[in-house]
């Protein structure tokens, strides 16, 4: 369906804005079988994947059923990592302003895992110095809240940000790249990444020999898949409990083969990172699951790592080396970055080996390019995206009930979602894991 500008208005105006997105929407993406099927089959795989019946019975001393007991059950964390990068301005400070009030406080509320960035440009700025304080801190903070912490990136050969001003203009052979190498990963294994559960490794490898940098030329003498064993075997020695991941932009059956690859030379990487910046425009639904299906022929976790959707019009001669200023969000591409947005989250949390979806910009203030793909405006003000992901994490995916056990002392709940379960029976309080595959299923002793 094409719509000329009148026609476009005025169907708006008979049908409404939600009806037309409806429409639009499934239109736009009819490359999958059909929406309602597609919609459908989400969500049979999110109740197999990610729920399960939970049953409790409730005994005395004696082993007698305990009957008409009160018992609440609340739904206290995800499993699921719902996450965004990380901004300086959330942490508390002197003097704020409401915007990094609002910031902060949403932040809190919808997420549950960030992403905190160490580019090595910033993170040694001067040979031996390192950026440790700041970002402990910022550890710290998001640790005080429960956070899942991801870092990004320690390898990556994307000028600026990949090397040092202190090493740019030296002339480095393969062998002195790899002791500054060896330095950095000592370091921060040493003072950052056993506080973090997953560290981008390797970051954008497909087309890593696309820039001349030292990096490179390491990889042109020594091979990629060589290097890349070397410095993840050493990685994993030195950090055996946090999650080896690389990470990628590349969308394509390249990507997947480059793994494929690693794997046959036993890399020892633990999950595989799949970018999703979509400054050109909205993925379909049909390259979303292919994208899926590609990855997961690997037997890894998957973890969307960086993900933007404007709520803005596209630009059509995209510099990704400048910041642009008048790059606005407008009320209907909002509407469309809520729709997608919803779509996308409920695919991702679809399958059970995906583990976590992470914004890139959760606010338009600081964000990429200047571009409007944040789920806050630059005052902290909520979009509808926003609106709808909290509805989705913090009511329709949680399960919290209050209920009486029956005549043999049980409480059941079908269908209850995945996550770290509160069960309050009187005074006492149980703390309890519920997965798909190991549901809770347990018989509990109170003294009353």
């Amino acid at each position: 369906m094409k719509y000329n500008r009148r026609q476009f208005f005025r169907t708006i105006n008979a049908i409404g804005i939600s009806t037309f997105l409806s429409v639009f929407l499934r239109e736009k993406y009819s490359e999958a079988e059909s929406w309602q099927s597609t919609n459908e089959e989400i969500e049979q795989r999110i109740q197999r994947s990610r729920t399960a019946n939970l049953e409790l019975r409730l005994l005395d001393v004696t082993g007698k059923p305990i009957t008409n007991q009160i018992v609440k059950i609340e739904h206290w964390r995800h499993l699921f990592n719902f996450g965004a990068a990380y901004h300086t301005n959330l942490s508390f400070k002197d003097n704020e302003s409401a915007s990094d009030r609002r910031h902060r406080e949403y932040f809190l509320q919808l997420f549950n895992a960030a992403t905190v960035t160490f580019y090595w440009r910033y993170y040694e700025p001067q040979e031996n110095q390192y950026a440790d304080a700041v970002l402990l801190e910022q550890i710290t903070w998001l640790k005080q809240h429960g956070f899942y912490l991801r870092g990004h990136p320690l390898f990556w050969n994307h000028n600026p940000a990949c090397l040092p001003l202190w090493l740019e203009n030296r002339d480095l052979t393969s062998q002195e790249v790899q002791i500054y190498m060896d330095k950095v990963i000592q370091h921060m294994s040493e003072f950052i990444f056993t506080q973090l559960d997953e560290v981008d490794v390797f970051n954008e490898l497909v087309t890593w020999d696309n820039y001349e940098h030292p990096f490179t030329d390491l990889f042109k003498v020594r091979g990629k898949i060589h290097v890349v064993k070397e410095y993840l075997t050493k990685f994993k020695n030195l950090n055996p409990k946090t999650r080896a991941v690389i990470n990628d932009f590349i969308s394509n059956s390249s990507y997947a083969e480059m793994l494929q690859e690693f794997q046959k030379a036993q890399i020892p990487f633990d999950s595989i990172g799949q970018q999703a910046h979509m400054f050109r425009g909205n993925w379909t639904i049909d390259r979303l699951i292919n994208i899926v299906e590609n990855l997961s022929s690997l037997g890894k976790p998957i973890v969307f790592t960086e993900v933007s959707v404007l709520s803005g019009s596209t630009k059509p001669d995209l510099d990704f080396s400048r910041s642009y200023t008048d790059w606005q969000s407008d009320r209907f591409h909002e509407l469309i970055q809520a729709d997608y947005l919803e779509l996308l989250y409920r695919l991702v949390y679809s399958y059970s080996h995906i583990s976590g979806i992470f914004l890139w910009s959760y606010s338009d203030r600081g964000a990429w390019l200047g571009a409007p793909t944040g789920i806050l405006n630059k005052d902290g003000i909520p979009k509808p995206a926003f609106t709808r992901l909290n509805r989705l994490i913090n009511q329709t995916w949680r399960t919290n009930v209050e209920l009486k056990t029956d005549n043999n002392g049980y409480a059941f709940v079908a269908n209850a979602y995945e996550g770290i379960y509160k069960i309050v029976i009187g005074n006492q309080t149980f703390v309890k894991k519920h997965t798909s595959s190991q549901p809770i299923k347990e018989r509990i002793h109170i003294n009353i």
